[in-house]
This record gives structure tokens, C-alpha cells and sequence, in this order.
């Protein structure tokens, strides 16, 4: 049993046509197929084209994304509602015509290989191409080289073919949604220890356009995007971590999501996940949604968890302004297969993010320097146990959940704890994003607020900030009694960690940017932690 996979956007004028084309070859080869055409979020009729295919041709299935959310995550939806042994991925353009399918299958099935690819660089390929994209895809293909150090010559191909259990193993591991989902799709599936191989194919470019629907800041994502790749691949060793399958039988999860009501863009990132209903906590009684759930205020809700809680299987909470991404619930869902798990959390990561101030901000807060040993509740980090989460990104058990063992959901300044009634499971792959303030004057304002509310002590666990106005404290009256190659050494030690944050973004239009980013944050923190511990002492001194 064949599946392809046809990932759509934005092709109402050729959709139909090209999944019509694709099943009449698979036909004429003997083959017994399924075609999940996947429409990710078109503006155009590609929903209706592939719905009218769909219902004309019964082995033909529809499925969509709710909003454009990148051709990796549209290959994985398909593959949700995927069946066969042999998964093809087919790009809806038709550049790669599906005749060019049964070979790859041929080489599958004969020889030991669990993935074969088409490459536009081998030699006996045949490409009618535009130059300048022959010249960026040849580029690309050295960099590739070099770093991952694959067995192909060509990544991006549309056309690719794999044994099931491949894509059972490697595609909840992967977190690029975009353009770079073929490298890490394949680097993740290479470092797992499967096989691939490569065979030439004919390509016949059919856009008008010079370059396609591919523009600079795309390659600049691209770029960026391989080399985070290579970061969690090479150093945070990301992939190997074990992770469990998705639960045979579907869960019931009620999502809790403060502010109300719901925004639109929460509701359509969560209808992403069957069996999830929506709730939030409405104290005025005016809000109004169908398919929402309300209740008066979080007494309410609690009393309810307690004496209904038998119809659903979990609770999930979400923040004000935090927006899911990729399968949030099921990633979350699957961790609870494991009875000591009491809760699982995910890092709230700053975004959707727009322009430098944004990005340099993001990069600051969530980085080592300034996060201290909590930076991995705002970046992507290794799977694994931990003391505290963040309650704007937590899911529990409905039932069974002993309220001392966890403190409750969106109390507790936000802060989630782990007790002695279970796990509390960090996984990176339950992450939402939240908007971050840009850099400079909102963001030193926001760094300024917190740590000063850090020092007054109505945040707990900050002694992170202190370390900053110890630094400044050394660096500036250190010379009074210190020896003078400790101050250097200090500070040597400081800046390559701040150029280290830089660094480390892998954009090099905006390693400047965090750098000095980096810099005024801490600078701010130094002089703001101990006002807020000075307001602490001389409140405690009026008690």
C-alpha cells in the first residue's frame, strides 16, 4: 500500500488536475494507493479543488491546515491520516512527474535502503532549470556537505520515498515547519541509523517566476534555519532523545486559556487536534463563543475539575497572548502514556517576531546570560524531568491529580512545581510562543520591571539577578581589593559569554544587535535587582 503525500498552497488553478494526473499513473502501474492531498491554509479555491478531487476520486482524502503553518508541517499532517507501508512525499507542482515514483519504490523495495530520494545534482539527472536556482541549490548542497556530512548530494527534491517506520520514528522529533524540514528530516533520520540513498530524476521547472516562490528571506531562513539544525544535532544532541509514540486511541483535553474571550488564532491553532474542547474564565458573563466552555471564575473551574473531571482525560493551560504551535496537544498527550508523568510542560518561547528589535529581544531574554538556570522554559531544550514549568504552558491529568503536588495552574506567579505526586515532564515539543517586547526602550523597561520585582521578592527563585550586580560591583570597585588578574579574568569571562549569545543566534544580520542587547540587559538587572531588594528590606523595616 502506497501513501503520497501532496502538500498544497496557494495551487487552486492546478490542484485538481495534478492530483487527477498523479492517480492515473499510479493506476496504470498496478499499484494499490492513497493520494492525501493537504491544503496548508490557501487563500485560493486549493480547499475546494481538493475537496471536489477528493469526492470524485474515492482514493483521494482530503485534510487541510487550519493557517499556513509551512510545508513540513503539511507533510505531517498528511501523514496523521496516512496508512500505508510505503510513504511517498509529491510536491503539488508537478515539477517532479509522479511516473518518476514507481522507480524510487524499485530501488526501496530492492535494495536496503529505508529512504530514497530524487537528486537534482546527480550526474545522470535531467533539469530544465533556472540558472540562478541551479547556482543557490549547488551552494546549499556544499554547505549541507560540510556540516551534516549526509550521504546525498540534494536535500530539497520533492520527491522522496520512505518506509514507514522511518517517519513513525523521526517526525515528532523535528521542529522546522518550513523550507530547511527536508535537512533536518533527514539528518535526524541518518543520525537514528537509517539508510539513504539517491537516484537521478527529470525535472521540468513550470513557474513563471526567475526564482519561483522562493525570495531572499526565505534563503535567509533557510540558512538560518540549518544552522539551529546543526546546533541541536551536533551540540544539544536533540534528536536522540527517546520519545513516546502517539497514543492509539484518541484522548479527550480540555484546554484552559486565560483571557477571554479566546482569540481566533488560539481557536484555529487548537482545532489542529481532534477531541480538544476550549474553556476560560469569564467573571462578567458577557462572553459569548459557540463551542466554548465558560466558567465564573477559577473557583469554579476547580470545583468543576473535581466532580466532572471523569470527562476528559486532560487539562491543558494556556496563557494570555501565548499562541500553540505545531501539534501542541498530541505532543503533550503522548508523554502521559508513562503513569509516573503527573503534568507536562514546554517552553514559552518569545514570538511571532517581526523586525530586529523584536528578534534581538527575543535572543536576550532567552538566552543562558539572562534566563540564568531557567532559560530552558524559553528555549528549546532536551527532554527530561524538572523541578519547575511555566503555568502558561502545563498540562495535567483530569483526575487523580493531588492539588499537593503541583501548585495550581496560573497562581503561584505563574510558576508550576514539582512535588511528590509525580513527574512534572519538560518537553521542547510542547512549546507556544508569546510576544516579546522589542529593544531597546520596551524591552530594558520589561528586563527592569522584572528584576526589580525579583529583588522585592514577589517573584520567587530570582537569585539569578543578583549575579549581575556582583559583576558590576567586581568590574567597578573590584580594583580597591582585588587582585588585578581576577577583575580581568572576570571580565574576559563576561564578554566571550556575551558574544557567545551573539553568536549563537545563527543570524549574522543581528549578532551586533544581541550583543548589545545583551550588554544594556544586564547592566539594567544590575542596578534594578538590588532597588527592588532595598523596597524589600525597608518594607520589611516598616512592618
Amino acid at each position: 500500500m502506497l501513501s503520497i503525500i501532496m502538500p498544497a498552497f496557494n495551487e487552486g488553478g492546478n490542484i485538481y488536475g495534478n492530483i487527477a494526473e498523479t492517480r492515473e499513473v499510479l493506476a496504470r502501474a498496478g499499484n494499490e494507493f492513497e493520494i492525501i492531498a493537504v491544503d496548508d491554509g490557501s487563500s485560493d479555491e486549493t480547499l475546494a479543488e481538493i475537496e471536489r478531487a477528493a469526492a470524485d476520486f474515492s482514493d483521494v482524502l482530503a485534510t487541510r491546515n487550519p493557517y499556513n503553518m509551512g510545508k513540513g508541517m503539511a507533510l505531517r499532517t498528511g501523514f496523521d491520516y496516512s496508512s500505508g507501508d510505503i510513504v511517498v512525499f509529491l510536491d503539488a507542482d508537478l515539477d517532479l512527474h509522479p511516473s518518476q515514483i514507481q522507480s524510487l519504490i524499485g530501488v526501496l523495495e530492492a535494495g536496503p535502503w529505508d529512504i530514497v530520494i530524487g537528486s537534482k545534482h546527480h550526474p545522470d539527472s535531467k533539469l530544465d532549470y533556472p540558472a540562478f536556482r541551479k547556482l543557490a541549490s549547488w551552494c546549499y548542497y556544499k554547505m549541507i556537505g560540510t556540516m551534516f556530512g549526509l550521504p546525498v548530494r540534494d536535500t530539497q527534491t520533492g520527491l522522496k520515498v520512505f518506509r514507514r517506520k522511518v517517519l513513525e520514528t523521526v517526525f515528532h522529533r523535528l521542529m522546522v515547519k518550513k523550507y530547511a524540514y527536508d535537512v533536518e528530516l533527514l539528518a535526524a533520520a541518518v543520525r537514528l541509523g537509517y539508510s539513504v540513498h539517491e537516484i537521478p530524476v527529470v525535472l521540468q521547472f513550470r513557474r513563471e517566476l526567475k526564482w519561483g516562490r522562493i525570495r531572499f528571506n526565505d534563503i535567509s531562513a533557510i540558512v538560518v534555519d540549518t544552522l539551529a539544525i546543526f546546533y541541536r544535532l551536533r551540540i544539544l544532541r536533540y534528536y536522540d532523545a527517546e520519545r513516546p509514540p502517539m497514543p492509539a486511541v484518541q484522548k479527550k483535553v480540555l484546554v484552559l486559556i486565560s483571557g477571554c474571550p479566546p482569540p481566533e488564532d488560539v481557536l484555529k491553532r487548537l482545532s489542529v487536534d481532534a477531541c480538544t474542547s476550549v474553556a476560560c474564565i469569564d467573571d462578567s458573563g458577557a462572553c459569548e463563543r459557540e463551542g466554548v466552555n465558560y466558567f465564573a471564575s477559577m473557583a469554579d473551574f476547580d470545583h468543576w475539575r473535581k466532580q466532572e473531571c471523569s470527562d476528559y482525560d486532560y487539562i491543558g493551560f494556556l496563557g494570555r497572548q501565548h499562541l500553540p504551535t505545531g501539534s501542541w496537544v498530541k505532543n503533550a498527550v503522548r508523554n502521559f502514556e508513562n503513569p509516573e508523568v503527573a503534568a507536562v510542560c514546554g517552553p514559552v518561547i518569545p514570538g511571532p517576531l517581526k523586525g530586529t528589535g523584536e528578534k534581538t529581544a527575543a535572543y536576550v531574554s532567552a538566552s543562558r546570560l539572562s534566563a540564568g538556570p531557567r532559560y530552558y522554559l524559553h528555549s528549546i531544550r532536551t527532554r527530561r524531568a524538572v523541578s519547575r514549568g511555566l503555568a502558561g504552558n502545563v498540562f495535567i491529568r483530569a483526575c487523580g491529580w493531588p492539588q499537593d503536588a503541583l501548585d495550581f495552574p496560573f497562581a503561584e506567579r505563574g510558576i508550576v512545581r514539582n512535588g511528590d505526586g509525580g513527574v512534572l515532564l519538560y518537553d521542547p515539543d510542547v512549546a507556544v510562543s508569546k510576544p516579546v517586547r522589542p529593544f531597546i526602550l520596551p524591552y530594558l523597561k520589561s528586563a527592569a520591571r522584572d528584576a526589580f520585582l525579583y529583588g522585592r521578592g514577589d517573584r520567587s527563585g530570582g537569585y539569578w539577578q543578583c549575579v549581575f550586580t556582583f559583576l558590576a560591583l567586581i568590574l567597578c570597585a573590584g580594583p580597591l581589593f582585588l587582585p588585578e588578574t581576577f577583575i580581568a579574568l572576570s571580565a574576559l569571562l563576561y564578554v566571550a559569554l556575551v558574544i557567545f549569545t551573539g553568536v549563537s543566534t545563527f543570524d549574522a544580520g543581528i549578532v551586533l544587535w544581541v550583543v548589545a542587547g545583551a550588554f544594556l540587559d544586564n547592566a539594567v538587572r544590575a542596578v534594578a535587582w538590588p532597588a527592588g531588594l532595598s523596597a524589600r528590606i525597608f518594607r520589611g523595616s516598616r512592618k
